[in-house]
């Protein structure tokens, strides 16, 4: 568990009474959570209000009732924009937590009729949920609905629009599956999602607000925003919302039944102050609409809910000294989702064997005689060297090695006039260069073969290449155009040996020919053998080209920078895909679980970012947080006649999106080239 962080320069400040404020029209003994939309355009605002036993009320921005829907207990709204059918067809929707049935409600949300709220799904929720709040992952434009339970459950479903009904997207024998299910701890009371850094706020009522990633793909290790008193700020929890600003900009507001409305800022996370209104005795219902607050009144003998704008909390000095223009606050209504393109896993290999980040680079040993039946050579970095087949099905582990990066020559020349495949592997238990070779008779069992290093340059504990670089890391290979390989190894402190490999009688030998430099980390690298170019992804910088002749110049040349859009650090995977016609770079653009394309026909000139995405109905999770990547434009049979992109995972889910180990996604090249046009 991370530590949060606190700043204890706290203002209290006792708001004046609401000034020019609106208040609903009608009262309810029991107003419990309220969520709020706006159309496109802004000129239309809705108000949704559960109303525990009396169901919801629905109001206008003038806070006139305009639906009166009464069901069985209700519990917690939340609304979401451009819910996406099979079809194309988008509609707004509205969710809430029926508490008796322990389902969830969802209505679409249609201003075009006298009644805006029209219901257009129910499933069981698995818990007896109290609150709801929806997520949406704005790369995908997928749903999720989020609910809590007063046990301290925490349960997430995957939503599903046909155009007539939502559902789970996840479903056994008819009855709805969670994409995940936890115990977070005490009684739960509030939630929120930030859907920009897909984060989910859960509120624990007497104990803190507990941050987690949103998004079941892509979980994050659980960080606490604030805590109770002492220690913290907070005492009891009932309400969070956000208004957001630019990117990362912000502010959470939290309603605590005995601190009052307390603000923090939403990129720092940090403590800015807290204040009170007059006439309001418990601070326990907040709403972020386009212009300001709505605030649930629950004591007064006939609750309400009443506006606070943002112009009047900025003239009383609530929010930072940045954020005074009441015009730059806005609600989640105008997040938009990402226009990234999106391509479909077709494929994946089972997972590795050892748990946490594990699984690291792919490469692809190809079989001209089957294609269909050539390899992937995968790398578990806490265990050995992988061989799988196109179906992700394991051939092959060679256990014992923390081999971390992995490259593939083939036909490579030996001085005994054979021709060798071979597989060169970065060791960083023995910070040396392991070597393989591949057979094409012997792929059925054992594919994989150690090459076994002699002379001078074999390490004194395995018959390795023993590198000089301090804490190797990445690695990949070349070969000229005499047929010669050699491998580039290198280290977390910038330092890149090139080494020639020989082979005679099926043992080899390294010379080390020259080092090249680049100033901090790398660790992607890949040769373009037609252009003997070396790229290497320098990972919070930059990807550098050398000229990759071992008698060429040492000075590295800039060729894409890390910018915060292409490339968003860190800079993992490097890779290829060539055709006659075709010349691309990729890489694996960690930082937002992209992948960059750049033309090399087109001096590196940037083509585009494409995300991998799952396929439930092939049971199969996308891919985040990638490491190593390898593509290959060769015809791998009737699934990849076009090649394949593999990408290592690092959120691995099974078909029930249960968290297993790390594995490698594949890709149908064809997908992707769909996207290039």
């Amino acid at each position: 568990m991370k530590y949060f962080k606190m700043s204890f320069l706290a203002v209290v400040v006792t708001a004046s009474p609401f000034t020019n404020a609106t208040v609903t029209d009608t009262s309810y003994e029991d107003i419990a959570d309220s969520a709020h939309w706006q159309s496109v355009n802004g000129e239309q605002t809705l108000l949704i209000s559960t109303l525990e036993e009396d169901g919801l009320a629905v109001f206008n921005a003038q806070g006139k009732q305009l639906q009166h829907i009464q069901t069985n207990e209700v519990a917690g709204v939340d609304v979401r924009y451009g819910m996406s059918s099979n079809n194309g067809e988008k509609v707004d929707i509205a969710a809430v937590a029926l508490v008796d049935e322990e389902a969830f409600a969802f209505y679409q949300i249609d201003v075009k009729n006298d009644m805006p709220l029209r219901k257009i799904g129910q499933f069981n929720a698995t818990i007896k949920a109290e609150g709801v709040c929806l997520a949406k992952n704005l790369t995908t434009g997928d749903i999720y609905i989020n609910g809590f339970s007063d046990e301290g459950d925490w349960v997430q479903f995957k939503l599903n629009y046909d155009g007539q009904k939502i559902s789970s997207a996840l479903q056994n024998k008819g009855e709805a599956l969670p994409v995940r299910t936890t115990q977070v701890g005490g009684k739960l009371s509030a939630c929120v999602v930030d859907d920009e850094s897909s984060t989910v706020y859960l509120a624990e009522q007497n104990v803190g607000i507990w941050e987690y990633g949103s998004d079941p793909e892509n979980v994050k290790d659980r960080t606490l925003l604030d805590v109770a008193q002492p220690i913290g700020h907070l005492s009891e929890v009932e309400s969070i919302d956000i208004a957001y600003q630019k990117e990362g900009e912000g502010v959470i507001i939290v309603a605590d039944e005995q601190q009052g409305f307390l603000l923090y800022d939403r990129n720092s996370k940090n403590f800015i102050n807290k204040f009170d209104i007059d006439g309001v005795k418990e601070a326990k219902l907040v709403t972020v609409s386009d212009t300001g607050l709505w605030i649930g009144n629950t004591e007064l003998d006939e609750p309400v809910y009443q506006t606070l704008s943002f112009k009047e909390m900025s003239r009383l000095g609530l929010t930072n000294k940045e954020s005074k223009r009441s015009d730059k606050w806005i609600n989640n209504a105008h997040l938009k989702t990402s226009d990234l393109k999106l391509v479909k896993a077709a494929g994946e290999t089972q997972q590795v064997d050892k748990s946490g980040d594990a699984a690291d680079d792919p490469a692809l040993w190809y079989n001209a005689d089957k294609p269909s039946e050539s390899l992937i050579i995968a790398t578990n970095k806490k265990g050995g060297l992988l061989a799988y087949d196109m179906h992700g099905k394991e051939v092959q582990y060679i256990q014992g090695n923390e081999v971390n990066n992995v490259d593939i020559r083939q036909n490579v020349k030996g001085d005994d006039g054979r021709l060798y495949d071979v597989v060169a592997a970065s060791n960083r238990e023995l910070n040396s260069i392991a070597l393989y070779t591949i057979a094409p008779g012997e792929t059925a069992d054992k594919p994989i073969n150690v090459l076994e290093v002699v002379g001078q340059s074999r390490h004194v504990k395995a018959p390795e290449l023993a590198s000089g670089v301090d804490k190797i890391y990445g690695l990949c290979m070349s070969q000229s155009p005499e047929g010669v390989a050699y491998v580039f190894i290198n280290s977390k402190k910038g330092e890149i040996e090139q080494w020639k490999i020989s082979i005679n009688n099926a043992k080899a030998t390294g010379t080390l020919v020259r080092t090249l430099q680049v100033d901090s980390q790398p660790e992607g690298c890949v040769v373009d053998d037609k252009t003997q170019t070396l790229y290497v992804g320098e990972e919070d910088v930059a990807i550098w080209a050398f000229d990759a002749n071992e008698k060429g110049s040492t000075t590295a040349r800039l060729f894409a920078e890390v910018d915060g859009d292409h490339l968003v650090d860190d800079i993992e995977g490097l890779t290829l895909y060539q055709t006659e016609t075709q010349n691309l770079l990729l890489a694996s653009s960690q930082g937002n679980n992209t992948y960059a394309v750049f033309d090399l026909d087109k001096k590196g000139a940037f083509v585009t970012n494409f995300a991998i995405i799952g396929d439930d109905s092939k049971g199969i999770d996308g891919a985040s947080d990638t490491d190593g990547i390898h593509a290959t434009a060769l015809n791998l049979g009737e699934a990849y006649p076009e090649g394949a992109f593999i990408a290592q995972d690092w959120y691995n889910l099974s078909d029930k999106y249960q968290p297993l180990n790390q594995n490698f996604k594949i890709v149908d090249w064809r997908e992707i080239k769909k996207i290039l046009k």
